[in-house]
């Protein structure tokens, strides 16, 4: 199926399909064609099971309650 898209005074065309914010990657062949190709963008999560056991040891647990028993939330 071929659907005719127009350009409007911003240079912008609305693709149909198109998701908000979705990215294209644009291949100019230089002969007037060009393909548009979605973009996945890899998405990794921050702290993934395990990776902040590093930061949890016994010794630094002594140190922040060390650190807590001088904070209060009464005020003076």
């Amino acid at each position: 199926m071929v659907k005719t898209l127009i350009v409007d005074d911003y240079k912008r065309i609305r693709i149909p399909f198109a998701e908000p914010r979705q990215v294209y990657a644009l291949d100019d062949h230089g002969d007037g064609s060009f393909i548009l190709t979605p973009v996945k963008a890899k998405t990794e999560e921050p702290f993934p099971p395990g990776s902040l056991d590093k930061y949890m040891t016994p010794e630094r647990d002594k140190e922040q309650l060390a650190l807590l028993r001088g904070c209060t939330l009464e005020r003076p």
